[in-house]
This record gives structure tokens, C-alpha cells and sequence, in this order.
């Protein structure tokens, strides 16, 4: 878990979007605490700051990275 959160830093995203939790599945509101939990936090981090736009002309859709400082 903690390699996972160490590469999401390095290639510039937080650590906090990168949760594990263990729940039964017997265990329905721990999964939803955990899902609002985990909703909460990435809302307030804001959109993914490498987020992949496109851009469509035609049959073909060309990708592109951008990477905000």
C-alpha cells in the first residue's frame, strides 16, 4: 500500500486518493461509511490533475496528457 501511495506522489497525485479498507461482505454499512468516506476526501482534493483530454475529428480520437504545476 504504501509503494502504491509512494508512485501516486511521484507522478503527481496525492496520496490521499489511494484507500485499502477490509470489509465483510456481510457488512454493508461499514462498505458505505467507507465509500462516502473515500467520495468526501476526493472531492476535496479536486479533479485529477492529470486527467486525460480528448479531442474527436472524425474516426479517430487523438489523447493528450496534460500536467498542471
Amino acid at each position: 500500500m504504501e509503494y502504491c501511495r509512494q508512485l501516486l506522489k511521484e507522478i503527481g497525485l496525492e496520496q490521499d486518493r489511494l484507500e485499502m479498507y477490509e470489509i465483510a461482505a456481510s457488512d454493508a454499512p461499514k462498505w458505505v461509511g467507507a465509500v462516502k468516506d473515500l467520495t468526501q476526501k476526493v472531492q476535496a482534493l479536486g479533479p485529477n490533475p492529470l486527467r486525460v483530454r480528448r479531442q474527436v475529428s472524425g474516426p479517430e480520437a487523438v489523447s493528450e496528457f496534460r500536467v498542471e504545476p
